[in-house]
């Protein structure tokens, strides 16, 4: 007992990570692509009513949730469940290593191109352990959209994405940086180191409305896939307290 206590008191345990931001606001719109499209009807169809709930459970809507996400590991293996998009033959997603500098595309090569579609797959080794990584849609390919000319990319670390449409400044919530992907954590559907992410591949940044008379619709249903990889998870502390308190008994 005593030689335990000895080690738990040698033990300093430094863990650095990601800030946790608080709840990122993120403005939805009504899908243009009809009522059995949206992103939460694709959801229930895959894992089932009632598990899910597209606004609820968004890792932007709970305080707990590292701003911004990512993942890490040597690998990952990737699902595309659906594509909804006008622009789905030519969306490509790619991955890049999340260093805090904003890649350029490819980033770290394509996951998927544009004439890929349901159930198409991918498994993607990093050359060295514990890389840190996020994914970026280039929106209709070669081509560009609205409020994103080729060259603009959407990214999941909302940090890399301009304010407003286009970057003309912030119309909406949030106003440091427009949310292009919702993940969710898929454990809770019995999928651990599982996440789902969802792309809008129009500037979110704009305000969303009916076609025809807005930019964009913010239902972040274009590109949904699945990614399994560890993913980025809060900074816990260690104290001395809690570590003596293992070795009580």
């Amino acid at each position: 007992m005593l030689r335990r206590a000895a080690v738990a008191i040698a033990i300093v345990v430094t863990v650095q990570g990601p800030a946790i931001a608080g709840v990122v606001p993120v403005v939805f719109g009504t899908s243009w692509d009809g009522p059995t499209k949206t992103l939460q009807s694709i959801i229930d169809t895959r894992y089932g009513p009632g598990h899910i709930n597209v606004v609820a459970d968004n890792l932007c809507a709970h305080a707990v949730d590292i701003d911004p996400w990512f993942w890490v590991g040597d690998h990952f293996t990737a699902y595309m469940v659906k594509e909804v998009a006008g622009n789905a033959t030519r969306n490509t997603l790619c991955w890049y290593e999340e260093n805090g500098v904003k890649p350029t595309f490819p980033g770290g090569g394509i996951v998927f191109d544009g004439p890929s579609g349901a159930g198409a797959s991918a498994v993607i080794a990093f050359s060295r352990p514990m890389m840190k990584f996020g994914f970026m849609l280039d929106p209709n390919g070669a081509l560009g959209t609205v409020n994103a000319p080729q060259g603009e990319l959407f990214f999941t670390n909302r940090f890399y994405n301009d304010i407003g449409p286009n970057g003309t400044g912030a119309l909406h919530e949030p106003r440091d940086g427009d949310v292009q992907a919702l993940v969710f954590d898929l454990s809770g559907c019995g999928e651990p180191n599982t996440w789902l992410v969802c792309f809008e591949d129009l500037d979110s940044g704009a305000m969303p409305g009916p076609q025809g008379s807005a930019q964009t619709d913010n239902d972040f249903n274009d590109m949904v896939f699945e990614v399994t990889a560890l993913g980025a998870t809060p900074v816990k502390t260690v104290s001395f307290g809690a570590l003596k308190e293992q070795y009580r008994h």
